[in-house]
């Protein structure tokens, strides 16, 4: 009975892992609620203190959003570095399967980066919005008004590139298959266990990001709290 619950157990964990179908608990609040909050009955100090901290986490934001960018570039300059040096190899005759493998690693991540771009380009926003909605209580609309009418969005640009990355590492995981499995009509002959397993992995984990674990819900969260016990030696 035990065993049974334990497997159950790791079922749910693997399906949850990967989808949950919880939504957000959020209450939407108009500008005058807003103001409410951290404008009115609060003096300009008080306000100008809550306009530094969000102009702060919005530049915090700012550069953590690079620092991600660039993590994320070095994997894939490590992949495909990894990539070419298994194709010019001798492993690559003898274990084709090592070069899928780099294949999946490439694609993952390269998805993992498009999709932290876009959380972080949240955060970037969310802090903008508060300093758009405080400053003219402190500056004035400084940051609001601009000297262009168009430009282009560096955030935005780097999350096409990550994308057309998404897109090589597609075109070159379909040359893979291209080159090791023959497709006939009564179906696909020289199926590889090991590159099968991989693309299910590749698969489940890109589907845990979008729908799963990786996304970030806003539920209404239980906050257990612990007392940590301490003496003295007398």
């Amino acid at each position: 009975m035990k065993f049974l619950k334990a497997i159950w157990k790791a079922i749910l964990f693997i399906w949850t892992f990967a989808y949950r179908p919880d939504e957000a608990q959020l209450e939407d609040i108009s500008e005058k609620q807003y103001l409410n909050i951290f404008v009115k009955g609060r003096t300009k100090e008080e306000i100008e203190k809550s306009y530094q901290k969000a102009w702060e986490a919005k530049n915090f934001e700012i550069e953590n959003y690079w620092k991600r960018a660039n993590y994320f570039w070095a994997f894939q300059v490590a992949s495909f570095a990894g990539y070419f040096a298994v194709l010019g190899s001798d492993a690559y005759s003898s274990s084709p399967q090592v070069l899928y493998f780099v294949i999946c690693i490439g694609f993952v991540t390269a998805f993992a980066w498009t999709f932290i771009n876009k959380g972080s380009k949240t955060w970037q926003r969310h802090w903008e919005i508060h300093v758009d909605m405080l400053e003219n209580e402190i500056t004035g609309p400084l940051y609001k008004i601009i000297t262009t009418q168009k430009t282009f969005s560096v955030s935005k640009i780097n999350e096409i590139v990550s994308r057309f990355i998404i897109a090589i590492w597609l075109v070159i995981g379909t040359k893979y298959f291209s080159d090791h499995l023959t497709f006939k009509w009564s179906g696909i002959k020289n199926i590889d266990v090991l590159v099968l397993l991989s693309s299910v992995a590749t698969i489940y984990f890109i589907v845990a990001m979008y729908f799963g674990y990786g996304r970030g819900r806003f539920g209404n969260r239980k906050v257990k709290l612990y007392g940590r016990k301490f003496h003295t030696d007398k």
